[in-house]
């Protein structure tokens, strides 16, 4: 096996794999990106056997043949060579070893048997829809940061994707706040409700944040494969139920401030430098067109900050944690937020002006 690849085009694939390969496996193959170099170029596979990826990328190959090496170390050779590198691959030791030379720098990695590496099955006859690139973002992006970290509650730990009308929507909670949003699908089929994992979800982002060009997305019983362009990312659904979260979205015929979102963000990093360090809790008070953040810690003292909004009603006051109510202001682009409130021990309803179609629900705390 000889062939030549570039870093530009090697280094973002690699770093791709490398973050699918799992180092930590008691199963050595695991750790490893499987190369496999023929007449369409170079294309490289990694898997953890829950999540897998597969792309292609051109690569001037002489003789064919692929070999299994520790994709964290080949990301490192490839990371730190000079801009311009050229990498230069071959067999050597009978297959045991693969000789990489760029420049005058030479590597020699120890391999795994190819053969070994389990294979990557891609679905085929499932369900498939095309979504362009920026809904796909818009989905992923409102809801992630409101998944639960917590292992145990495995059908929490992901993003719920589901089709209602004409609308394919997305949903997320941990048990103090829930993130939906939906957008517009023009098909007919139905799309059976599913939970995406974590990991899934913040691979997908980064691959998003790089593409712009339509997402075809394919469904089987247990797997969804996400294809963008050479890039094909498989992975297990999460098995398990979500939660009836539309039961918990407050109603919009209620009270609501509107506040300046920009405004609502710096009042809230601000003052929440003084509130407990695990918690940063603080609490809000409403007036006539003013709204006034607080926060107490018991070593080192209290602030106090207030902003101007939109509010004619009564009084209200709730405590919050800061860290809930900045995750959604700032992941919302619009000028203006309408936060929709009832008693004080109620949760509240956040909705930006531009974008009513996404909904954020935060849960009060005692303060």
């Amino acid at each position: 096996m000889r062939a030549k690849v570039s870093k530009i085009n090697l280094l973002p694939a690699i770093m791709r794999t490398v973050s699918i390969a799992d180092r930590k496996s008691i199963v050595p193959i695991l750790s490893n990106v499987l190369l496999e170099f023929n007449e369409s170029g170079l294309c490289l596979k990694a898997t953890d056997l829950d999540h897998s990826i597969i792309e292609k990328i051109p690569a001037e190959v002489d003789t064919f043949g692929s070999v299994a090496v520790p994709a964290s170390t080949l990301n490192d050779i490839v990371r730190k060579a000079s801009l311009d590198a050229v990498f230069e691959f071959s067999l050597m030791d009978k297959g045991n070893k693969l000789q990489i030379i760029s420049g005058r720098s030479k590597f020699e990695l120890s391999t795994l048997d190819p053969k070994d590496f389990p294979e990557i099955e891609e679905i085929k006859n499932g369900f498939s829809v095309k979504l362009k690139s920026a809904d796909l973002n818009k989905l992923i992006s409102r809801t992630k940061f409101s998944m639960s970290p917590e292992e145990n509650r495995h059908n929490l730990n992901g993003i719920y994707i589901h089709k209602e009308d004409a609308k394919l929507k997305a949903a997320s909670t941990d048990g103090h706040r829930l993130s939906t949003t939906q957008i517009s699908i023009d098909i007919k089929e139905n799309i059976q409700g599913v939970i995406i994992s974590k990991k899934t979800v913040f691979e997908i982002k980064k691959l998003l944040d790089t593409f712009a060009d339509e997402v075809s997305i394919a469904f089987s019983a247990n797997q969804i494969q996400f294809v963008f362009g050479e890039v094909t990312f498989i992975s297990k659904l999460v098995d398990g139920t979500f939660p009836e979260y539309k039961r918990v979205i407050p109603d919009t015929n209620t009270e609501f401030f509107k506040v300046k979102r920009a405004e609502f963000c710096e009042i809230l990093d601000r003052i929440a430098i003084m509130s407990e360090d695990k918690v940063r809790s603080v609490k809000l008070e409403l007036s006539k067109d003013t709204l006034v953040c607080y926060a107490v810690n018991s070593r080192v003292g209290s602030g106090k900050d207030e902003i101007d909004v939109t509010y004619s009603g009564e009084g209200w006051s709730s405590g919050f944690n800061a860290n809930y109510l900045l995750d959604v202001a700032q992941t919302l682009e619009g000028e203006y937020l309408k936060i929709f409130i009832k008693e004080s021990l109620s949760p509240i309803l956040i909705v930006d002006e531009a974008e009513p179609e996404s909904m954020f629900v935060v849960m009060p705390m005692r303060i």
